[in-house]
């Protein structure tokens, strides 16, 4: 780190650092993909923490990598706290290796160290660069906080293919302003019991609207049961306007997928494959909860969101949960990838990181701020 040095960065850095972002994809021999905040990667951070910063590592004048932590309320062991999430690592290949998360940690922490009991982050599985920081403290940096990984993320990326049936057994709307106790009441029993679970109140919950960005109470799909009560919600956001999964290049051995894919648009009426520089049409679900923590009522609201988004040619519909989740079973029967991470959990204060100390139910990971 002799010739580098880190500093805060701010909306003025925002081109800059999405280069960085464009020149740190993720390349297989079939596919050079980057997850793209265009045009303003400040924007997701603004929508989803109360309090967010933005380390720099510099060096010289020129701006290498950089990094996150961002602060907002959550459950502990069903108790409300202060939590932090450590995202957005991105280091050009030139400067990796250069004790950036060591020194930035430090530097962050030095003023926001008890800030927070706990914090978490999620590094896709077979990262190895960045697991290897897990369980390790920098030598000589008492700001650095213990980690420890706790349980796995399991984000479904389905295809929006074939035509399926909607469930008869449910019927499917949209919500309206009106229906927001029921959502609330419905979210607020999902995320009591979760580590890392969201506080919702009916309060604050048009404030919560009117902060993130492209969502409204529109996109909330809302199932009822024969009786006619509320069973279940979703959210189905289309955050383009903040990320977007663009293909940068295609390999050799994604042809015969390509032409693969061609067929299925002919036979299906489906959208074409981006040319490279353009990005996936996707909607993300968030904000779900099922009465019971029933799959099939979940099933329901996922073959609701999934026909009127193929109707309007979105390629992918993204949904995910902790690994061990049950309710994951009702992504059953769609075409689908799935695509494992680590969730950290992150302390200072090394009680939190003894066996038993956190109560690790059901992690919730906000897919749509990842």
């Amino acid at each position: 780190m002799s010739n580098y040095q880190i500093r805060s960065l701010d909306q003025a850095c925002n081109k800059v650092m999405l280069e960085i972002l464009r020149g740190s994809p993720i390349e297989t021999d079939r596919l050079t993909i980057c997850f793209d905040r265009q045009p303003d990667i400040f924007a997701l951070a603004r929508c989803k923490y109360d309090d967010f910063y933005y380390d720099g590592l510099y060096d010289g004048e020129t701006l290498k990598g950089f990094g996150m932590a961002g602060y907002h309320r959550g459950l502990v062991n069903g108790e409300p706290a202060e939590l932090f999430c450590a995202r957005d690592l991105y280091i050009l290949p030139e400067s990796r290796g250069r004790g950036f998360v060591a020194k930035s940690t430090e530097n962050h922490f030095r003023e926001h160290l008890h800030r927070a009991p706990v914090g978490y982050g999620v590094i896709m599985h077979g990262n190895s660069a960045s697991l290897r920081f897990v369980g390790r403290k920098p030598e000589n940096n008492r700001y650095s906080p213990g980690s420890m990984i706790i349980n796995q993320l399991m984000i479904n990326t389905i295809m929006l293919a074939w035509p399926v049936p909607q469930n008869s057994k449910y019927a499917i709307r949209r919500a309206q302003m009106d229906d927001i106790p029921e959502i609330v009441r419905l979210l607020v029993a999902e995320h009591r019991d979760r580590l890392f679970g969201h506080i919702y109140t009916e309060a604050s919950f048009p404030g919560y609207l009117m902060r993130n960005t492209g969502l409204s109470i529109g996109d909330y799909f809302l199932a009822f049961d024969r009786s006619g009560k509320c069973c279940g919600v979703c959210a189905a956001w289309d955050m383009h306007q903040m990320k977007q999964t663009r293909i940068l290049r295609y390999g050799r051995a994604f042809f015969p997928s390509r032409i693969a894919w061609k067929a299925f648009t002919v036979l299906f009426n489906r959208p074409s494959l981006p040319k490279p520089g353009g990005h996936f049409r996707e909607v993300t679900i968030t904000d779900y909860a099922a009465r019971d923590r029933d799959p099939e009522v979940m099933n329901a609201l996922l073959r609701a969101v999934y026909r009127e988004y193929r109707q309007l040619c979105y390629h992918f519909m993204i949904w995910g949960s902790s690994a061990d989740d049950p309710l994951l079973t009702a992504a059953s029967g769609f075409m689908r990838q799935a695509v494992l991470s680590n969730i950290i959990l992150f302390s200072a204060n090394d009680k939190w990181l003894e066996d038993g100390a956190v109560r690790n139910h059901l992690p919730y990971i906000d897919i749509s701020g990842i």
